[in-house]
């Protein structure tokens, strides 16, 4: 057994577990000393178990396949196993998404700071948007309908993780109705999603401030002066996100704010 285990890179105890589990067994065990005795021909089969066991086939399905092996059986329990691994490789890029995500969003809260008002133009960004608010939302209720959007993710494919963003329609920006969101959403990473919805391209009014969660109202006031001082006007709608929230932060008040209005020329 020690000499199998050097060629074929399984340990001395799992070789024992997978014999008496009837996974891999002997060519032959000596009745005398108990010593197991492994043929070359086995050592495909090992490698093999090994990779099936790391890629998640449980040794149900393996001893399974072993008890009756045949060309086409292998074929169709590869076939699944393959379909497996896609799926799992998908679902860690789109993790690895997510985490690259946070990343340049922190990056872009630290580079930024609070203070900040510009403007400038934005490509099309897709977003993932959650089941509509209500009208009489407000963010106390948050604990209530974050579930809702959560569930969505989960139907729909999307890996949650990412910060929560809220969408203010234009028309309760321009009443100063800031806490009445229609709704959550994701920023999704270029190419790992299908179209859900998108952010429009064009011109926006970006302002950035420390505050805690619901309080937007001073970051807001001073977007609309930029926009009465620099005769602009609303053209959509808002888009409000922490870039440093409290995943990175352990202070509440040291949370940055990021708050996206479309806007245009009063000339349009």
């Amino acid at each position: 057994i020690g000499a199998f285990a050097a060629l074929s890179g399984i340990s001395r105890k799992l070789l024992i577990f997978y014999d008496k589990n009837d996974i891999l067994r002997p060519q032959f065990i000596d009745g005398e000393n108990g010593y197991r005795y492994y043929s070359y021909r086995q050592i495909d089969t090992a490698s093999v178990i090994v990779s099936l066991r790391e890629a998640g086939m449980s040794m149900e399905e393996i001893r399974d396949y072993l008890a009756g092996k045949s060309p086409q059986r292998l074929i169709d329990m590869l076939d699944r196993q393959e379909d497996n691994i896609l799926a799992q490789i998908q679902k860690l890029q789109r993790i690895r998404g997510m985490i690259r995500s946070r990343i340049l969003q922190t990056q872009e809260g630290l580079g930024k700071g609070s203070g900040s008002v510009w403007v400038m133009e934005s490509p099309a960004e897709n977003l993932f948007v959650g089941p509509k608010l209500p009208e009489d939302y407000d963010l106390a209720d948050g604990w209530k309908y974050l579930p809702a959007f959560y569930r969505a993710c989960r139907e729909k494919g999307v890996q949650t993780g990412f910060a929560v963003g809220t969408m203010v329609p234009q028309e309760n920006v321009r009443r100063k109705r800031w806490n009445r969101p229609s709704h959550y959403f994701f920023r999704l990473p270029a190419g790992q999603y299908p179209d859900f919805y998108t952010k429009p391209a064009g011109t926006y009014l970006l302002g950035t401030a420390y505050a805690d969660y619901g309080q937007v109202a001073p970051l807001y006031e001073k977007l609309l002066e930029t926009i009465q001082t620099d005769r602009l006007q609303i053209s959509g709608n808002a888009y409000e996100e922490y870039l440093i929230d409290e995943i990175s932060e352990a202070e509440p008040a040291r949370y940055l704010l990021q708050i996206a209005i479309q806007s245009e020329n009063e000339t349009g």
